[in-house]
C-alpha cells in the first residue's frame, strides 16, 4: 500500500506542470470533523462518531468532472460491552474518488463522489482482542464548496467510506465494519 500511496503521490505532483499546457486545475486541501466508525456481530453492535480527517489531492478536468486521492485517519471511540470494553479505530485510510460537479453559481459548486476506500480497521478489548484488517469498500457521498478567494474554497460534505464490509470470524459471527465522514473542508487550487 506504501508503493501505491508514494505513485500517487508522485503522479498528482506533476498536475501542477500539466495545468499550464491543460484545463485541467489540481489542488490540495484537508477535511476536519466526525467519523462515524460503526461494528455488529451476533453479540452486539457499536456506532459511534470519532474525530478524524484526511490530505486529499485532486484535479479539476473540466467545470464537471474530477478526481481525487485522500489520506486519512480516526482517533478511537469505545463501548463497554457485557464481558469486556470493545475500542476501534482507522489508523490509516486511501480513498481514490471520481467527482461529478455541478456549478450552481460562478463560486459555488455542488459535488458528488463514488470510488473506493482501502482503510485499516482496528479492534482491541479487555480481554486480548487486537487486530487490524486491511479492507477496501465502495464509497460514495456529496458536498459542496464555496470559494471565497480566487484559489482558496471551504465546504462541507458527507462520504460513506465503507458499507457493511465483512471481517474474518476472529473478530465475531457475521462481523460487519462501516465507516463515514461528515467534515469541513478548505481547499487550494494551483
Amino acid at each position: 500500500m506504501k508503493k501505491i500511496i508514494v505513485a500517487a503521490t508522485l503522479a498528482l505532483l506533476t498536475l501542477p506542470t500539466l495545468a499550464s499546457a491543460t484545463d485541467i486545475k489540481p489542488y490540495a486541501g484537508i477535511g476536519l470533523g466526525g467519523f462515524g466508525l460503526e461494528y455488529t456481530d451476533t453479540t452486539g453492535s457499536i456506532n459511534k462518531t470519532a474525530f478524524g480527517g484526511y490530505a486529499n489531492f485532486g484535479a479539476d478536468f473540466s467545470d464537471y468532472f474530477g478526481a481525487e486521492l485522500r489520506i486519512g485517519a480516526t482517533g478511537s471511540v469505545s463501548k463497554a460491552l457485557s464481558t469486556t470494553t470493545l475500542t476501534l479505530k482507522v489508523p490509516s485510510f486511501f480513498s481514490y474518488l471520481a467527482k461529478v460537479q455541478f456549478p450552481a453559481t460562478p463560486d459555488f459548486k455542488l459535488y458528488g463522489l463514488v470510488g473506493g476506500t482501502t482503510a485499516g480497521f482496528k479492534g482491541t478489548n479487555t480481554r486480548g482482542f487486537n487486530s487490524t484488517e486491511t479492507k477496501t469498500g465502495l464509497s460514495y457521498g456529496a458536498g459542496a464548496d464555496y470559494t471565497v478567494q480566487d484559489q482558496l474554497s471551504i465546504g462541507a460534505e458527507w462520504v460513506q467510506y465503507w458499507n457493511k464490509v465483512n471481517l474474518p470470524t476472529t473478530w465475531g459471527t457475521n462481523a460487519e465494519a462501516k465507516i463515514w465522514g461528515a467534515v469541513i473542508t478548505a481547499k487550494y487550487q494551483f
